[in-house]
């Protein structure tokens, strides 16, 4: 069965985040989440010295079950396949969501590409099918947005 995900906005700014993985993988999520969030814990045995020094809990190590204990999201970023898998399925037997970074098919959840203004956000999604193609329709909006200045008032 084809998986569909439900859009929808969660309040993360009081939620603890993990990501496992510290390297380009995760910086990319990273920089989407932190606009939400700064409570967000990277977890991996070498973390790329951009992520170094933002602010965020770092905990240099290998992956283990345990790690799992007391967040509200998973992000799955590392480079080992092998690794996401695990870490999908143990988030998932402690009922937690998981986002495994480029898989889809292991995720429950995503993340849309998306436009922040004010207090107005739009995002724009293709169910995790075509991330390119999301990330087009959310740039022609932005565009839009700002050749219409009425809308951005």
């Amino acid at each position: 069965m084809k998986k569909v995900f439900l859009p929808l906005n969660i309040r993360i700014d009081n939620k603890k985040i993990l990501f496992v993985g510290g390297g380009k993988i995760a910086m990319h999520k990273i920089r989407t989440v932190e606009q939400y969030t700064r409570n967000i814990t990277i977890l991996a045995p070498e973390i790329h010295d951009d992520i170094k020094g933002k602010g965020f809990t770092e905990i240099v190590k290998r992956y283990e079950p345990s790690d799992l204990e007391g967040y509200f999201l998973v992000y799955a970023s590392t480079n080992d396949e092998e690794v996401n898998r695990r870490i999908m399925e143990d988030a998932e037997a402690l009922g937690m969501l998981v986002n495994v970074v480029d898989n889809r098919e292991l995720s429950s959840f995503i993340s849309p590409a998306v436009i922040r203004k004010d207090e107005m956000t739009i995002t724009v999604s293709s169910n995790g099918e075509n991330v390119k193609k999301s990330v087009a329709w959310r740039n022609k909006i932005r565009e839009m947005m700002q050749d219409d200045e009425t809308l951005l008032k």
